[in-house]
């Protein structure tokens, strides 16, 4: 199984890349986002999803590790396979996806092609207790302890989690780090107040 891949970028369209490495062309597919961040000529470093079916082998890059775990999320959802997961990742950006899904709002994903109000709901019930365990949006694992303990003081307080989770992660996003636990619990409650 293949991990990451480097090498030279040969061709480049919005939806895939073919990259040399080793004087071989693989053909990736990627989404928009990792895309964008791609230039041909240039040499890069791309995460991949390697898919074995009976008919051909798939290789699927991501310009961010992040990206790549949210992917892998995605495509454990009953009827989410990796060309839809693509097109999410394609139509949202990793934070819209995250708060979408911890907010419970199906209304995120109703402009990604191929995603109906039933493969929403389906995909938040799915992936609400992973997504908020990974990475994604906190970037060390200070903010992400905070996060996940402020939710859960405010769940305890009766609050909903799609309620706080926006909030909480506006205020440690604008604190850059500095505050408490006890901090944040206090300015989320005069937020939600």
């Amino acid at each position: 199984m293949l991990y990451f891949i480097k090498g030279k970028i040969f061709l480049k369209t919005p939806t895939y890349i073919v990259i040399e490495n080793n004087g071989i062309g693989y053909f990736v597919e990627v989404s928009i986002q990792t895309s964008e961040k791609l230039e041909e000529g240039q040499e890069t470093f791309l995460y991949v999803y390697q898919q074995v079916s009976e008919e051909r082998i798939n290789l699927y890059g991501f310009r961010d590790k992040e990206e790549r775990e949210l992917f892998l999320l995605l495509i454990t959802v009953p009827g989410i396979g990796p060309k839809v997961a693509l097109r999410i990742l394609s139509g949202l950006t990793i934070e819209e996806i995250y708060q979408g899904i911890v907010s419970e709002d199906v209304s995120v994903f109703k402009n990604v092609p191929g995603i109906g109000k039933k493969t929403a709901e389906r995909m938040i019930v799915e992936l609400k207790q992973k997504v908020e365990k990974i990475p994604i949006l906190v970037d060390n694992y200070k903010e992400r302890e905070l996060l996940i303990n402020a939710t859960e003081a405010l769940i305890v307080l009766g609050y909903k989690r799609k309620d706080v989770s926006g909030i909480l992660m506006d205020i440690i996003k604008e604190k850059k780090n500095n505050i408490t636990l006890e901090n944040l619990i206090k300015e989320a409650l005069r937020r939600l107040s």
